[in-house]
């Protein structure tokens, strides 16, 4: 199948660069992403298998590539550090991609290639809600973990046991840009957004926040997603005059937003959601980007040094600074590497999708965004952040 590819992470990373699996256990305390070694250690249960296969299913190429390549890189990245320094108890973990092209049916065929196949322990992806949710049932079925970082729907809450979230959600991503927006003092809005789910459920959250806490919405104007001239929209916001603008879409359409409305004249501050946290903002939209704001569950600009780090590698490795995608499916990989650990060790080294589904449950892993517990619906509840762009580069919000 041409849209199969197949790779093995790149043992290019010396065990003294690569971040700890084992050093915590079983002892409740936070598993660290930078701060001791990997691999099989010293009392571990000795795997009873060479290869841990996991199946990606993301958008490799199209118009959403952007966020599975970014997935595939942070998840890869991971990997090969882990690797490196001995695999999970021996076992070296193996990524095999599957292009979904942004396409549901197409993501609904890789997970079923992947959920059929036994050598597969666990599926990342899509990055697409609508992707995703043609995929969770066929995972379900199967009793394989899938894991996502981006599919932020609200229909995909407490949709089966094997189903593990970090993504952000527009259930908590709207809200906070209207909290946000209320905290600077701003006391009109209006929102502009995509006429897909994932514009939709920001939109519904953003305002019901909006509403119950004093932010009026002057308001409220869709858009198809592959729209390129926003002449209208521009003067219709131009016209209503708001504070503030509230960008709901994807980080393309929201950037070429900020420039048409800049060049408009629109006077207002311009607030993003999670996705507008990435370089490639900077790049479309350009000094247009100044003073403008968006939310993130991670910052690169981080002091803490596990941070640090994995910015460096990263950048190394692909000549550019790591966005909130790429750090959460870097995280993403040493979580499930720690429950296929723990899966193992529980099981005298045999390693079970059952087993890592109940490893993926106990959680508590600190990474470069957070620290990752999981709640009884197996989702990731978090703080977020509040950032604005100054001297061309993301900062925290002051």
């Amino acid at each position: 199948m041409k849209n199969f590819t197949k790779r093995l992470g790149a043992l290019t990373l010396t065990a003294g660069m690569i971040t700890g699996l084992t050093a915590c256990g079983a002892s409740g305390k936070a598993q660290t992403g930078s701060s001791s070694s990997s691999g099989s250690g010293s009392g571990s249960t000795k795997a009873s298998v060479s290869e841990i296969h996991v199946g990606n299913v993301n958008p490799l190429s199209g118009d959403s590539a952007l966020y599975g390549n970014d997935q595939s890189r942070g998840f890869g990245m991971a990997i090969e550090e882990i690797n490196a320094a001995g695999g999970v108890n021996g076992a070296k973990i193996v990524l095999d991609d599957y292009d979904d092209q942004g396409d549901a049916q197409k993501a609904a065929q890789g997970a079923q290639k992947f959920a059929d196949d036994d050598s597969y322990y666990a599926i990342i992806g899509s990055s697409l809600s609508n992707c995703t949710l043609a995929m969770t049932p066929i995972t379900d079925d199967a009793g394989i973990v899938e894991m996502v970082i981006s599919s932020s729907s609200p229909s995909l809450h407490g949709c089966s046991d094997y189903f593990f979230r970090m993504a952000v959600q527009d259930d908590q991503v709207g809200p906070q840009m209207a909290k946000a927006l209320i905290e600077k003092g701003y006391k009109t809005v209006t929102v502009l957004y995509p006429s897909n789910d994932y514009g939709n459920n920001l939109d519904k959250n953003l305002e019901s926040y909006a509403k119950s806490n004093g932010l009026t919405v002057l308001d409220s104007i869709a858009y198809n997603s592959t729209d390129q001239d926003f002449t209208a929209i521009c003067t219709s916001v131009k016209n209503e005059a708001p504070e503030a603008v509230a960008l709901c879409g994807t980080v393309q359409d929201s950037s070429l937003l900020i420039n048409q409305l800049k060049a408009a004249g629109v006077d207002a501050f311009l607030m993003g959601g999670t996705s507008l946290y990435n370089s490639k903002a900077l790049e479309i939209a350009g000094s247009n980007m100044e003073g403008v704001g968006c939310i993130s569950v991670y910052i690169s600009s981080n002091p803490d040094e596990k941070v640090q780090n994995f910015v460096s590698k990263y950048n190394e490795q692909y000549g550019e600074t790591p966005d909130a995608f790429a750090a959460l499916a870097y995280d993403e990989a040493y979580v499930f590497a720690e429950a296929c650990r723990k899966a193992m060790d529980d099981n005298g080294g045999k390693l079970t999708r059952e087993g890592i589904m109940k490893a993926l449950k106990g959680t508590n892993y600190a990474g470069v965004t957070g620290t990752v517990t999981f709640d009884d619906s197996n989702e990731w509840v978090r703080d977020y952040l509040v950032l604005e762009v100054k001297d061309n580069k993301f900062q925290l919000a002051s």
